[in-house]
């Protein structure tokens, strides 16, 4: 189990940054306990699906850094994958345009973890290092993936037809853990006559668990 703080974080919408400041410090007293879940193995996996240029999973990084640092002491794997090779080499690099901080950034995480690099903010290289990032085509055969504990496949699966939603679907469940969490895009629905998943919710935002 995972806090309540990335339930209301995930709240989010687009390709923005989704914000690691210092909003929800009540949730982060109440909830501490979710964590205590995964406190026996000290082990917490995380893949993001459909990474793009990298603002996703280091946010998630990043949130974790700022609001979970004993996790520092944790094996955490932070899995990134997207099918643009481009793209995945731009996340790496960790370099974004003021108008891309600009978007769900607070300035005091900016600030903490982030250098100029000419006109571009480049993220400090000990949150880098946090994530890994690989290429990943859904559709064809998944390369060995450890349990996960979160998957965020958001604004995913309205590229693809039923079926081949179902098929990815499919392999999600195998790969995420009986009491893990899955994410999609806003706009975003199961197939029809799911029965793989149940659709639950915490505040405004939806996620999905596995059926039993």
């Amino acid at each position: 189990m995972v806090h309540w703080l990335l339930f209301r974080w995930l709240a989010r919408r687009g390709p923005a940054w989704r914000s690691a400041g210092p909003a929800h410090r009540s949730d982060l007293a109440g909830q501490s306990a979710c964590v205590g879940k995964r406190s026996a193995e000290r082990q917490l996996s995380l893949w993001c699906a459909a990474a793009a240029s990298g603002q996703e999973p280091y946010s998630v990084a990043l949130l974790l850094a700022e609001h979970f640092p004993h996790l520092a002491q944790w094996n955490v794997q932070c899995l990134a994958s997207d099918i643009s090779s481009v793209l995945l080499e731009r996340a790496q690099r960790g370099c974004y345009s003021q108008l891309e901080v600009n978007r769900g950034l607070p300035v005091s995480v900016l600030r903490k973890y982030f250098h100029k690099n000419g006109r571009e903010w480049q993220l400090s290289e000990h949150i880098r290092q946090r994530v890994t990032f690989r290429h990943m085509n859904l559709i064809q055969p998944w390369p060995h993936l450890p349990p996960m504990d979160i998957i965020f496949m958001r604004n995913v699966l309205i590229y693809f037809d039923e079926d081949t939603k179902k098929t990815i679907l499919g392999k999600v469940r195998q790969l995420l853990k009986p009491d893990g969490y899955l994410f999609l895009g806003s706009s975003e629905t199961l197939p029809h006559h799911n029965t793989t998943f149940t659709k639950r919710q915490f505040d405004r935002t939806v996620y999905y668990q596995r059926v039993s």
